[in-house]
Order: C-alpha cells, then sequence, then structure tokens
C-alpha cells in the first residue's frame, strides 16, 4: 500500500514483536450515554470498572471508554475506523440512527473516500469506502464524488 515506506531489517514480523494490541481508548463526559451509541456498532458492553467502561466487537477490538476528568489534555482523539460494507447511504444513516453527528465529509485530495463522525465528545469514527473518483466536468478544485460500487 505504502511502498516507500520500508519495514526495518530488525522487524520481520508482528508475531515475533514484543508489544501486540491492546485496546483503543476514548475519553468522554458520559460514560454511558457513549457506549450505547457503541453498542449500536455492535460493540458489547463488558461493563463499567470504575471510571471506565469496556467494550468488545466480534473481531476482538477493545474499546475502553474512561471518563473524562481523567482525560490527558495534551493527547490526539484516536479515530476508530469503520469499512463502507455496501451502501454509502445505508452505513451513514445506521450511525447517524445511533446518535453519531458527521463532523466531516469526503473531501478532494483524500487518499480515499470517508466521512468523519463524531460521538458525544467530538471523539471521531471514520467510514471509509471506495477512493474518490472525480465528477465528469468538475470545475478544478472541485471536491470529487464518491465511486459508485456495482454491488
Amino acid at each position: 500500500l505504502f511502498p516507500h515506506h520500508n519495514k526495518p531489517q530488525h522487524m520481520s514480523s508482528f508475531a515475533s514483536s514484543p508489544i501486540s494490541f491492546r485496546n483503543v481508548v476514548r475519553y468522554v463526559q458520559d460514560l454511558d450515554g457513549n457506549a450505547k451509541l457503541y453498542e449500536a456498532l455492535g460493540f458489547q458492553n463488558q461493563g463499567r470498572r470504575g471510571d471506565m467502561v469496556v467494550l468488545k466487537n466480534d473481531e476482538g477490538l477493545s474499546l475502553i471508554l474512561h471518563s473524562w476528568e481523567q482525560r490527558p489534555t495534551t493527547y490526539l482523539d484516536t479515530s476508530i475506523g469503520f469499512t463502507i460494507k455496501d451502501s454509502v447511504d445505508a452505513a451513514r444513516k445506521y450511525v447517524e440512527d445511533a446518535g453519531f453527528k458527521l463532523l466531516r465529509g469526503p473531501a478532494h485530495g483524500d487518499a480515499g473516500y470517508f466521512f468523519i463522525y463524531g460521538d458525544l465528545d467530538g471523539n471521531p469514527i471514520n467510514l471509509v469506502g471506495h477512493h474518490l473518483a472525480p465528477k465528469r466536468g468538475a470545475a478544478a478544485g472541485a471536491a470529487p464524488a464518491p465511486a459508485q460500487s456495482s454491488s
């Protein structure tokens, strides 16, 4: 995907790495309200533990929601990406019905076709689809139209 990014010689495979994926952490003000949004996207609530809620999806991703009071102010938010499987409209309706708010739509120059939505605290999730294709007759600098799949 990124041919100019070469793997260092000492990194033969992630399997031999001394680290492994653990979780994604989000800092929120409303633990229960945000947990419901992520549950609507397929995460199962594993329970509340002090100032956090632990969620897990079918693919094994652990999402930890920590209370806002513990939020480090110098870190950037981490986005969670979701692939658009079929209809863009159906995917957008699904996350909007769950309570996520659109923060940004596809833009000219994007590496792919994606929408960024925010949870109750503005933490981003990305809906990622096909690469953008320029509109026929679009003016230079205009945002391209999404590529449509034939399925």
